[in-house]
């Protein structure tokens, strides 16, 4: 199923959710390219862009981190830590099954789902008086 943004995942700092709202919609576009039977070449591609844009962010948010002396920037470098491990072995499935392309898809992409609405929902929005303070909006 396909994720809506929704503005109770902001974090009322622009950069940030426009990098969520871009990994919201390349999440989105791996589930379209799933559902529509696109070639395991095109699903390749989305993944390994989710995978990069991932790092991008996460890059991102732990800058921030570093700058403002978050008080739970090591709890929320350990969930990012997480994703990137989980991802990594989704990435393995890819590599050793490519006949398995679309049902390792769908169990990354419910993976990727719950994970990235309890993380936008939850953990994103422990920084958000931090970042705010500290003059980001």
């Amino acid at each position: 199923m396909s994720i809506l943004w929704s503005d109770e995942y902001s974090v009322r700092v622009a950069e940030i959710d426009d990098q969520h709202k871009y990994f919201v919609g390349l999440m989105n576009e791996l589930y379209t390219a799933m559902l529509s039977k696109k070639s395991n070449e095109k699903i390749k591609e989305v993944f390994e862009k989710l995978v990069w844009y991932a790092g991008v962010h996460f890059s991102t948010e732990e800058k921030y981190f570093d700058q403002f002396h978050y008080e739970l920037a090591d709890e929320h470098k350990a969930e990012h830590k997480k994703l990137s491990g989980r991802i990594a072995e989704f990435a393995m499935l890819y590599k050793e099954n490519p006949e398995k392309t679309f049902e390792t898809t769908g169990e990354l992409i419910d993976f990727l789902e719950n994970w990235l609405v309890d993380h936008l929902a939850n953990q994103d929005k422990k920084y958000m008086d931090c970042f705010n303070k500290n003059g980001l909006s």
